[in-house]
């Protein structure tokens, strides 16, 4: 309501201001027009009534010309100034109207589900690409060291290639590990966890056994809702 106000205020001194300096420069071109033109009719015509009507219009001029001239001015700005202010009130209400509107509220389940579906794609490709799913659920007692060993390796080849397409990590901290390093006060609880003998108040000095991993990039493809994301691979059936 004040920005409407000052917007009105504003706005119509400025159109004043504008209209008054027009019939100003209109003023004094009738004017000097007009002296022109009467100059010229006196001096072809030589008639004192003539003369007379000229002189009558240019020694009035001020008291009649210029008042009309800024009452024009004034009926002008108003009309002008009023349909600036509709349009202004109408461009406001638009505004507020559409930010009165609550935004679209996300379903918990819908989200829920989405992220459900995105590890289990993951999921999914490191036991396509690397049959991981298949190396948990396979009974290890049956075989001896050097063939798990060998199984081993293939399977982290692939798993490794499968994730680097779709998340690059890095370390949390840049500390090696086994060395010593500080932690400062208003440390971040998510990316260290003390662990031994935590006691008293930061900063805490200890040594690092584990960097940590985080996230540097992501590359999650879009995934087809058509699809069901809880068949992490297919059946296969081979065909004689």
């Amino acid at each position: 309501m004040d920005s409407a106000r000052t917007f009105s205020k504003r706005s119509f001194f400025w159109i004043f201001l504008v209209m008054i300096l027009f019939a100003l420069v209109v003023d004094v071109a009738i004017y000097f027009g007009t002296s022109m033109v009467g100059l010229k009719a006196v001096h072809d015509a030589a008639d004192p009534t003539i003369m007379s009507a000229f002189a009558f219009v240019l020694d009035h001029f001020p008291q009649v010309v210029v008042p009309a001239s800024g009452g024009l001015a004034l009926l002008f700005t108003l009309i002008l100034w009023g349909i600036m202010k509709g349009l202004y009130a109408k461009t406001g209400a638009a505004s507020v109207e559409a930010d009165s509107q609550p935004l679209e509220a996300v379903d918990p389940e819908v989200e829920r589900r989405t992220t459900q579906r995105t590890f289990l794609h993951i999921v999914s490709a490191l036991q396509k690409e690397g049959r991981l799913i298949d190396f948990f659920n396979e009974d290890l007692s049956l075989y001896d060291d050097d063939q798990i060993g060998a199984a081993v390796r293939g399977i982290h080849e692939n798993c490794v290639k499968t994730l680097d397409k779709y998340v690059s990590c890095g370390p949390v901290v840049d500390t090696p590990e086994g060395e010593t390093m500080t932690v400062e006060a208003g440390f971040n609880p998510e990316e260290i966890r003390l662990t031994g003998n935590v006691a008293g108040d930061p900063p805490f000095v200890g040594t690092v056994r584990h960097k940590g991993w985080r996230a540097i990039r992501t590359d999650v493809p879009l995934l087809s809702p058509e699809s069901n994301p809880d068949v992490l691979a297919p059946a296969e059936v081979e065909l004689s």
